[in-house]
């Protein structure tokens, strides 16, 4: 019993750790994003980055256009 109670005092110490180390795997996860994208138009690169896991809100966020930019972008490569 006792060393089920430490794996699970194990456990949660890596969750946290986990979640302080996440802004930080952010910010360069959005710099490797624009690097990336640095050459591209702006509906080209949301496309990219869509097409790699970003959600709308952070490829807003790093183009700098609204939300709703990256869903119409979306809508122009389907009618395509």
């Amino acid at each position: 019993m006792a060393k089920q109670g430490a794996r699970k005092r194990t456990a949660s110490s890596d969750d946290e750790a986990s979640e302080k180390a996440s802004p930080t795997l952010d910010k360069i996860a959005g710099l490797l994003a624009l690097i990336a994208t640095k050459e591209m138009d702006k509906d080209s690169a949301a496309l990219k980055l869509d097409a790699c896991g970003f959600t709308a809100r952070e490829i807003a966020d790093l183009l700098d256009v609204g939300p709703n930019y990256i869903n119409v972008a979306r809508h122009r490569k389907n009618k395509k």
